[in-house]
Formats: structure tokens, C-alpha cells, sequence
């Protein structure tokens, strides 16, 4: 699309996540000869270019998966809104990304408490009984400090959480604010168009075929500029599914690496033969038992706590406040221009009757 749409198709990356191209009116409603042979063909190739009905069949390479293969055609059908769209994937690439951190993270806090379990429970009584603690309280101090584990656990996870938390949100209350700019302005130039077949119809009354061809751009670009707004719509669809989709899959894939980092670490914990404190060979199996069981408490905590929100990304964006296609009512729209053209059509059939 050119640069007279006034709409950016590449922003710039220091404006892409903040700013978008501006929808002007005029350039729709009052364009210049080129600029309506270029919005005609932009409106030809969404109405009347059949789709492939066999994609990727001249090669033998492997298809892109349908999401990238839908949503090159709509980025094929409708240019203008380019910009908004590449917000949208930044956004979801964002969210998996931030997803996928998160996740390593909350993993790697996992395995150091475990090794802190691991230190205290096998070099424990070493590190203790250098201090000038020995005895019953060398077994008390070891016992209190596997026990602290779990609370610190959860206090650095919290934090993490919630700064993770905290920055999915501002993402999402951003790209719902630019989403709500780009489908009020379409929802604004369709409101206008709209209204001009009847407004524009008194200024030529001596012109129709010129009229004719008007009153047919208009319609044209009316139903071209809803439908804009319905392939926004499905694209944000199909990026939200992706979300969600691999939001699943890493769900699985924590854990896997819960149990992954479990095992090797009980493992290892188990293997060890020789106790520490010579005196008191029992408190070692006692160290042992606690890390165990600490262990285990950890590992159901690390996956069922401090997990992404099922639907952070819906119940953040705000969808709700957003202009969406089925309130446009497209078809009764159309409808009552004909109805309306058609009764004028006849009254003025019946009063050229007698002539």
C-alpha cells in the first residue's frame, strides 16, 4: 500500500510496540484517481481472487503449518493493516518467549534448592560442626536450616512470579489499547461510509452514471472496510490459539523437567553410603528421610504454584472493549440501502407513470 493511505506497513522498531499508522478518512472517502484505482484493486483482490484451493503442490518441501500459511493471506489481502498485525505477533512472540524464561527459571530455582538440601543433608554435619556446633545441636541446626529451604523457595519464586505476571500485563494492556485505536478508526470510516450513498445522492441529480459509479465505490469500500475488521479479528484469533496451544506444551514440558531434575537429584542423594557423623550414624538416614520428603513438597509446589494464568493473555487484553465486526451489522446495513434505493425507485416509477 503507499505511503497516501496514511498508514505505516513496516513501522519502525522504536514506534512498532507504542504508535500506529493513522486511517485517514479522506484518503478513502475523497482519493485522488490513483489512490482509488489503488484501493479498488486492494478490494478486487480480497473479493475477487479465488483462493488456491491446492497450496504447496509444486514442490515436495514441507508445507508451513496452517496458521503461517493463513495468515500470509491475510496479510496478502489486506496490507493496511500490517502494522497492527506485527504488534500482535510481537505480542504473542513476547508472551512465549516470557513464557518460556519463566519457566526455565522457576526449573533452575528447583534444582538450587534441591542442591541446598542435597549440601545440608550429605556435607551438612562438615559445615555445621566447623562452626563449634556439635552434638544434639549440630543435628538441630542442619534439621532447622533444610526446613528454611521451602520458605525462602517460595518467597524468590513469588517474586519472580510476580514480576513476570507484571509484565505480561503492561504487554497486554498496550496492545489492547492499540487494537481498540485501529478498530475504532475502521469502525469510524465505516460509520461514515455508511452514511454518504444518501448524504452525497442530492448532489447528483443530473450526473447518473457518474452517481452510479460513486454510490458503487462507496458500497464496495464500505463492505471491503468491514471485512478488514473481520480478518483482524481472525488473525488475533489465530495468534491467541497459538498462545494458548503452546502454553500447553510447555506445561508438559516443566513437567518433564520436574521429574527430570527429581530423579537425578534423589539419585544422587541416595547413592551416598558413608555417614557424615561417625557418633551418630542415624542422623544421616534422618537428613536423608527430611531431604526427601522436602524434596518432594518442593517438586509439587515448583509446578502447581506460581503458574502463568490459564487466561491472562484473555482476561488482560480487555476484548470486550474492543469494536468488534458483528456490531457493524454489515448485512442489514446493505439491506436497507437497497430497501431504501428500491422504494425510491418506485416511487418515482409511479409518479412518471401518467407522463
Amino acid at each position: 500500500m503507499s505511503k497516501m493511505s496514511g498508514e505505516s506497513s513496516d513501522p519502525a522498531p522504536d514506534r512498532a510496540r507504542h504508535e500506529l499508522g493513522q486511517i485517514s478518512e479522506s484518503d478513502y472517502i475523497n482519493p485522488t484517481p490513483e489512490r482509488q484505482a489503488e484501493l479498488s484493486a486492494e478490494i478486487d483482490r480480497y473479493y475477487n481472487t479465488p483462493l488456491d484451493m491446492f497450496p504447496f503442490s509444486e514442490h515436495a518441501r514441507k508445507p508451513d503449518r496452517f496458521y503461517d500459511f493463513y495468515e500470509a493471506s491475510i496479510d496478502e489481502r489486506f496490507p493496511g493493516d500490517r502494522d497492527i498485525r506485527n504488534v500482535i505477533s510481537r505480542y504473542t512472540r513476547a508472551f512465549f518467549g516470557s513464557l518460556v524464561g519463566y519457566v526455565a527459571a522457576k526449573r533452575v530455582l528447583f534444582a538450587l534448592a534441591l542442591a541446598g538440601l542435597w549440601l545440608l543433608a550429605v556435607e551438612g554435619p562438615v559445615i555445621v560442626g566447623g562452626m563449634g556446633v556439635a552434638g544434639l545441636g549440630q543435628i538441630a541446626a542442619i534439621l532447622v536450616a533444610m526446613l528454611l529451604i521451602l520458605p525462602v523457595f517460595a518467597g524468590i519464586n513469588a517474586l519472580v512470579f510476580q514480576q513476570y505476571r507484571i509484565s505480561l500485563e503492561n504487554r497486554s494492556y498496550e496492545l489492547s489499547r492499540l487494537i481498540v485505536q485501529r478498530t475504532r478508526e475502521l469502525q469510524n470510516l465505516y460509520t461514515t461510509l455508511r452514511a454518504l450513498p444518501d448524504q452525497e445522492e442530492t448532489r447528483h441529480v443530473n450526473a447518473g452514471k457518474a452517481w452510479g459509479a460513486r454510490s458503487a465505490y462507496l458500497v464496495r469500500l464500505m463492505m471491503w472496510v468491514a471485512q478488514r475488521m473481520e480478518y483482524l479479528e481472525k488473525f488475533i484469533q489465530v495468534e491467541m490459539w497459538r498462545v494458548r496451544r503452546e502454553r500447553y506444551w510447555i506445561n508438559w514440558a516443566g513437567g518433564f523437567l520436574v521429574v527430570l531434575i527429581l530423579g537425578t537429584w534423589a539419585a544422587l542423594l541416595l547413592i551416598q553410603t558413608g555417614s557424615p557423623m561417625p557418633a551418630a550414624p542415624w542422623a544421616f538416614r534422618l537428613f536423608e528421610g527430611l531431604a526427601v520428603v522436602l524434596g518432594l513438597g518442593l517438586s509439587w509446589a515448583t509446578y502447581h504454584f506460581w503458574k502463568t494464568p490459564l487466561n491472562l493473555a484473555r482476561d488482560k487484553l480487555g476484548s470486550e472493549a474492543w469494536i468488534r465486526y458483528a456490531t457493524l451489522d454489515l448485512d442489514n446495513t446493505i439491506g436497507d440501502q437497497i430497501s431504501r434505493d428500491k422504494e425510491r425507485l418506485v416511487e418515482y416509477l409511479n409518479l412518471n407513470k401518467g407522463r
